[in-house]
């Protein structure tokens, strides 16, 4: 199959998932009044519902897969390891600390700060593993259960910060568990610019991701110089994940199943794996929130829960591949 069919497929697939966040939900409205709501015709409580609540939280959650998989991708490409993830690693851990803290009222700042924030954290977390990365000899195994001790660390921070403060039950599982309930337009504007950003520079790093795969000896003889080309990807790692864990909580497993999912339809060329990985994190979070959302409605599963369910069994599998 021709990778533009395939890339078609995957927009075809998102595309009816868009239009089933739309059009489904717990609300007695017909169709047609929904429809209407979708082309602004009239002012029924219809158009707020789609344009104030399910759009921006479908978008919402498009883009944090995007970020996640972009995030997944370039630990995998950075680590040459098949179980990299930024929420596994500890990374996206790093943010929520920050948001524990916010909710534990040691601090209150806009939304923009609070951003701004998550970034840090999640970013000075993520350069703590590019150091670890270039040390001599780490082997893939002792990295992933490196990464694994900081996420328990972090989790653990976090749990310790909330418990000293006044916290709905429902602002924890969003956190740890992965939320969309809360999205809006502001948030869908970080998110988009940020995303962005970064996909550009990845794209225009794509060459020098593919020689740090080869191996530090190699890589230096190409030219590159691999302990700097990691620092670049840990860093947009850091900032992906962090303003994903702002926008939607902890949501894992999303950046380790999308790169293999995309090597086995895209291939092995860093580009394909970059653009690919974005798309299909997409699908996976937009596939899983719409799951959380519908299954037991009007109640509403976390989307970390849908997206374990798939990650979980993956992540055995690659482990019994890790030699």
């Amino acid at each position: 199959m021709q990778i533009s069919v395939q890339y078609f497929i995957l927009g075809l697939i998102i595309f009816g998932l868009v239009l089933a966040g739309i059009f489904t939900g717990p609300s007695d409205f017909s169709i047609k009044e929904m429809f209407d709501g979708l082309l602004r015709k009239n002012d029924h409580i219809s158009q707020v519902i789609i344009w104030d609540m399910r759009i921006p939280r479908i978008l919402a959650s498009i883009i944090v897969g995007n970020c996640l998989g972009l995030a997944g991708v370039l630990i995998q490409l950075s680590t040459r390891s098949s179980l990299g993830d930024p929420n596994l690693f500890g990374i996206g851990g790093g943010a929520a600390i920050f948001i524990a803290a916010g909710f534990g009222g040691l601090f209150v700042i806009s939304s923009f700060f609070s951003l701004i924030g998550c970034i840090i954290s999640s970013t000075l977390v993520a350069l703590g593993l590019s150091m670890l990365i270039s040390t001599p000899n780490l082997s893939a195994t002792k990295l992933v259960l490196m990464g694994i001790a900081v996420a328990a660390l972090t989790i653990s921070i976090g749990t310790a910060i909330i418990s000293h403060g006044r916290v709905f039950p429902s602002q924890i599982i969003g956190l740890v568990s992965g939320s969309f309930s809360s999205s809006d337009w502001e948030n869908v504007f970080y998110l988009l610019i940020i995303f962005c950003i970064c996909f550009a520079i990845s794209l225009c790093l794509a060459r020098k991701f593919f020689a740090i795969m080869l191996g530090d000896i190699l890589t230096k003889s190409l030219g590159v110089n691999p302990i700097k080309i990691r620092l670049f990807a840990m860093t947009i790692v850091g900032v992906l994940s962090g303003v994903s864990v702002f926008s939607g909580g902890i949501i894992g497993f999303v950046g380790l199943v999308s790169p293999h999912i995309s090597r086995r339809l895209f291939g092995n060329s860093t580009t394909n794996l970059i653009i690919s990985s974005s798309i299909i994190g997409g699908l996976l979070t937009l596939f899983a929130d719409q799951l959380a959302r519908l299954l037991f409605a009007p109640s509403e599963l976390p989307v970390g829960l849908a997206t374990t369910i798939l990650g979980a069994p993956t992540m055995m599998y690659l482990a019994l591949k890790v030699k």
